[in-house]
């Protein structure tokens, strides 16, 4: 059995990726990986061993993680968890590994896709700060220092966002809202999914008058500038509330994310300089933040049903 050796770095650059490429003689593929202003980290793994292969990993920076297998099949192992446990496509795992760990997942020789999130202790407190009911499967685990692992099925909403990480189109500062927006909501369905287990239903959460207008003025700022928008931790200050709270409280104000409320303006803003005859489509693109003129003209059909060609 082939050992693949890979230690993340101990600092990656916020709001950009690092790839990783395993050695020829052991397969093919990558691992990719993005952090975040949150302190979230998203990593993509596509792998295609040549042979059975050990994918073995030293975590020092983080404790708690997300895991979402798409294809393959492997089995994991942790130096501080007593049992490992395997993990199949369309199963989707979240674990606690206090301290320094090292992770060993046994790949098979078929393709290999997952993706994980992966936070350590300072952002699960920060992020359950206003709302530490939705993070108790984590928080519990955390107070008595017991490591776990546990695994269940991708439901579909998971599997929408996954295949929208996997085919995002942005680059630069559009990206980095995407990916971790994307991040977010897979957190969301993922804490929603391990709480139904123990709950007949799940109490619907209230936003308070004062919530509504701090929304509204997050909301404001996002479309200020939407060449540059801002992150959901700025847009998150700005509303004075945890990630979680204003991501969940964005969708329920607004009606729906900030990506989407982001890109409704953006296409309405480009129908509007379309319409002026002041600007050709490639510009208008530009002008309000996509630099792939191709997908900005999907995007502008599906959302009026005619190519932005025809509105110039």
């Amino acid at each position: 059995m082939k050992k693949i050796n890979h230690v993340p770095p101990p600092s990656v650059e916020v709001n950009r990726q690092i790839v990783y490429h395993p050695p020829e003689r052991v397969g093919s593929g990558a691992v990719h990986i993005d952090a975040f202003s949150s302190g979230l980290r998203l990593m993509h793994l596509n792998l295609q061993p040549k042979e059975n292969a050990s994918f073995a990993t030293e975590t020092t920076d983080y404790e708690f993680g997300i895991t979402f297998k798409l294809k393959g099949h492997s089995s994991v192992s942790a130096s501080t968890l007593r049992d490992g446990f395997s993990i199949e496509a369309g199963e989707s795992g979240h674990f606690f590994y206090p301290g320094a760990t090292v992770m060993t997942e046994n790949l098979s020789v078929a393709q290999q896709v997952k993706i994980c999130i992966f936070f350590d202790a300072n952002v699960l407190l920060d992020f359950a700060r206003d709302d530490e009911e939705a993070f108790l499967p984590f928080l519990q685990g955390f107070k008595n220092q017991i490591p776990f692992a546990d695994r269940d099925r991708i439901l579909p909403r998971m599997h929408l966002a996954l295949n929208q990480i996997l085919a995002c189109p942005y680059t630069g500062k559009t990206r980095a809202l995407f990916m971790e927006s994307k991040t977010l909501e897979l957190m969301a369905y993922k804490l929603e999914q391990i709480r139904s287990r123990t709950r007949p239903a799940l109490r619907q959460y209230g936003v308070s008058p004062y919530d509504i207008e701090r929304i509204r003025h997050a909301a404001g700022c996002l479309l200020q500038d939407p060449a540059n928008p801002p992150d959901i931790t700025t847009l998150a200050a700005a509303a004075g509330m945890s990630r979680s709270k204003f991501y969940r409280c964005f969708k329920q104000v607004i009606g729906h994310s900030p990506l989407d409320h982001l890109r409704s303006h953006r296409l309405h803003l480009a129908k509007h300089l379309l319409t002026s005859g002041k600007h050709n489509v490639t510009e208008t693109a530009f002008a309000v933040g996509y630099n792939n003129v191709s997908y900005f003209i999907t995007l502008f059909t599906a959302q009026f049903g005619v190519t932005p060609h025809k509105v110039s």
